[in-house]
């Protein structure tokens, strides 16, 4: 259980995070429904499999693009406060 928590909790922190908790959340949910469609089912349509993976790869690519975009905003942010203008 340890595992998990480090798994959903901000490093910075300590503390969970909703945002990937969520994400969590959403993978285990989708990966059940992909397994049960796939063992319910003799004819699995390849879109299924494209859609899992198509969602799951964009997913990551935003949230990197995010933590970039964020990282260097607090950069931005801490520079400007070491050498105030004026």
């Amino acid at each position: 259980m340890k595992f998990i928590r480090e798994l959903i909790s901000n490093p910075a922190s300590g503390r969970l995070s909703t945002s990937d908790t969520i994400v969590l959340g959403a993978f285990l949910v989708s990966s059940f429904v992909l397994v049960w469609v796939t063992v319910r089912h003799e004819e699995i349509p390849g879109e299924l499999f494209l859609t899992y993976l198509g969602a799951w790869v964009a997913q990551c690519q935003a949230s990197k693009h995010m933590s970039i975009k964020r990282d260097r905003e607090v950069s931005n942010v801490a520079r400007s406060s070491e050498n105030p203008e004026g």
